[in-house]
């Protein structure tokens, strides 16, 4: 599938830049972004087929094309079985528009990896940059100008956004590691206490909780940092993330009471809470799953989960939810779409961090341990956005970082004939 036309070329390189600036363009407009993203990605396909006499057969990243394609089908075959426009609408509506975008990153991760292309490196670290530090800078600004006490940037929920600014930020992330000397740790300095503060604004405890250890990751396995820089640059963060816990230690603190209160009523069989529904949203969730392994209507479930709790009022806290999603994505994928469900969702995972350790890719890699981490406490594929900003992350991170890498010593060159 190598195009022999630099015309293409160039046309596939602008399609690939428009969908990763509509990833920073989320942030800030939502509804507008997705419609630069889906422009830019049929403007891809619609380039692919213009020049398929020209091309050559697919040969790389073929288990990440085909366990995507995989796991975006069983939602759309799932999809044509059950799909109807009555009270649980919400559920097929999103996960359609999900299962869509899922298919559409299987076909463009085909195109590019199989297109060669190549991006300078100081180009798409520049906008990975300014990118970030504007997303994160917007993080700020709402935060000292909201009434919430929750940050929501461009979306309707916080935790959504603490979500896409993981992304941003271990893109950005990326970007500043990449860089040399002195300038290395003054933006990793400021980038880092930038992105950590947002998502310490959207008070979003799985992020909070996680982004550290994401960054620790990424430090340790950035292929640009050797074993002198590692102990400047693990000093230099856990100097910083002691300042951020310091300086927000209120908020903090608020959010850590809460989770204590929130357990300490689940044991006492209350789980009208937070971390309570979330308990009662697992266990309910896996008994219906169980009851209908080979998958089941979103009707189904919710009827199944409404006598579970008759059995057991302590569950209670899982019905509120039972009209969405289940807060956890094996247990969603289980609880509708079965074990074949959720074999496609670990195959997915697994095709990408098996891709991410075959290219020796970190960013990939913490791209999908994000992506697993957030799925513990919630179903980030029920959400448009949140789908979309990780097919841009995936996209980018497994075909042109790792080319940005291989070019990195030959910033001149655009595309390889």
């Amino acid at each position: 599938m190598i195009s022999k036309n630099v015309n293409c070329k160039t046309l596939y390189l602008i399609a690939f830049l428009v969908m990763l600036v509509s990833l920073y363009f989320l942030i800030f407009d939502a509804v507008h972004a997705r419609k630069v993203f889906y422009t830019a990605g049929y403007a891809s396909i619609a380039i692919f087929l213009f020049s398929l006499r020209k091309t050559h057969p697919p040969k790389k990243n073929l288990l990440p094309v085909l366990s995507v394609l995989a796991f975006s089908l069983t939602i759309l075959v799932w999809l044509f079985i059950f799909y109807n426009k009555g009270e649980y609408w919400e559920i097929y509506n999103s996960y359609e528009t999900s299962g869509k975008i899922l298919l559409l990153l299987a076909i463009l991760l085909l195109i590019y990896s199989n297109t060669e292309i190549i991006i300078p490196g100081k180009i798409i670290d520049s906008i990975l940059i300014i990118g970030g530090i504007s997303a994160n800078l917007f993080a700020v600004y709402q935060y000292n100008t909201s009434i919430n006490a929750r940050i929501e940037l461009g979306f309707d929920r916080a935790t959504m956004a603490a979500y896409i600014i993981t992304i941003v930020d271990i893109l950005m992330i990326h970007a500043v590691l990449n860089r040399h000397g002195l300038l290395r740790y003054v933006l990793f300095a400021l980038t880092v206490t930038l992105a950590f503060s947002a998502i310490i604004f959207t008070s979003t405890r799985a992020a909070i909780i996680s982004f550290p250890l994401l960054c620790l990751i990424q430090a340790f396995t950035h292929p640009n940092v050797n074993k002198k820089h590692l102990l400047n640059i693990s000093l230099s963060f856990l100097c910083l993330l002691a300042v951020a816990i310091y300086a927000f230690q209120k908020p903090l603190e608020k959010r850590w009471d809460a989770l204590l209160q929130d357990i300490h009523s689940y044991e006492n069989n209350h789980s009208v809470t937070s971390v309570g529904a979330r308990f009662a949203m697992y266990h309910t969730g896996l008994q219906a799953g169980l009851a209908t392994p080979l998958g089941q209507s979103a009707e189904s479930r919710g009827t199944t989960i409404k006598k579970i709790v008759q059995s057991d009022q302590s569950l209670s806290g899982a019905l509120p939810f039972i009209d969405v999603h289940l807060h956890n994505e094996v247990v969603d994928n289980f609880s509708l779409r079965g074990i074949i469900g959720v074999l496609a969702l670990l195959a997915m995972y697994g095709s990408l961090l098996w891709s991410s350790w075959r290219d020796r890719n970190p960013t990939l890699f913490v791209l999908t341990l994000s992506l697993m981490l957030y799925g513990l406490s919630d179903a980030i594929f029920f959400s448009r956005e949140g789908t979309i900003a990780y097919a841009i992350g995936i996209l980018t991170a497994l075909v042109f970082l790792k080319r940005s890498e291989k070019e990195k010593h030959a910033p001149d060159i655009l595309w390889q004939k």
